[in-house]
């Protein structure tokens, strides 16, 4: 798997999702034998502490995707919730490599995920998967909007959404199971690589209009 799971920006830890392919793996899960060496999978880093949040054996687990609107342009959140825990992952709408993952998952209706628990000796990883639907998204009028350029601007707005707002406005994707952890992520995809490493050197607020929301991130 690729490295740097983690990068800090303001003295505040930023989580970094990442879309890997199963060829990346250096010993494939049952689960995924049969599937391309191509097809992605997006991975989530977890403090040792925060791995302990993970169900074992989860038995309700639900995906889903929605947006947030900021001032300039739209992001993607991708969520994953095992029982009472969710993952988030927030990404840019437009982004080529993101769309051209959703091709392969609605391909072979099938998603999977990579969780990556970080512990003093290195990081241990679960494995997951879930069905994923043959069918059309309502984000889908995205992918072919003009393509942002890939700023260190455009990277904190993202980043900025990990600390703080996401867990302020997350809710239970499971009818009867409340949340009662919720962990986010900035989808670091190629597109970003350079201009991450650039960190928040100027402060950008950041502005979320999305339904009830109209809040100033600093």
């Amino acid at each position: 798997m690729k490295g740097n799971n983690s990068f800090a920006s303001n003295k505040h830890p930023v989580a970094l999702g990442r879309l890997e392919e199963l060829q990346s793996l250096g010993c494939r899960p049952d689960m995924a034998a049969g599937f391309p060496e191509d097809m992605p999978f997006l991975t989530f880093p977890l403090t040792a502490n925060e791995g302990q949040r993970l169900p074992k054996n989860a038995k309700q687990v639900n995906f889903g995707l929605g947006q947030i609107q900021l001032a300039d342009r739209m992001l993607m959140t991708m969520r994953l919730q095992l029982e009472s825990t969710q993952l988030y992952w927030i990404a840019e709408m437009t982004d080529p490599e993101l769309w051209a993952a959703f091709d392969m998952w609605r391909k072979y209706k099938r998603i999977f995920f990579g969780l990556n628990v970080k512990h003093d000796s290195g990081w241990n990883s679960v494995f997951a998967g879930i069905d994923f639907r043959n069918e059309p998204l309502t984000a889908e009028k995205y992918r072919t909007g003009p393509r942002r350029e890939a700023t260190a601007y455009e990277w904190h707005d993202m980043a900025s959404l990990v600390t703080g707002f996401i867990q302020a406005q997350a809710s239970t994707d499971i009818p009867g199971v409340p949340l009662q952890h919720v962990f986010a992520s900035a989808l670091l995809t190629q597109q970003y690589e350079g201009v991450a490493k650039e960190g928040m050197l100027v402060k950008k607020l950041v502005t979320v209009r999305a339904g009830q929301w109209d809040v100033i991130l600093g």
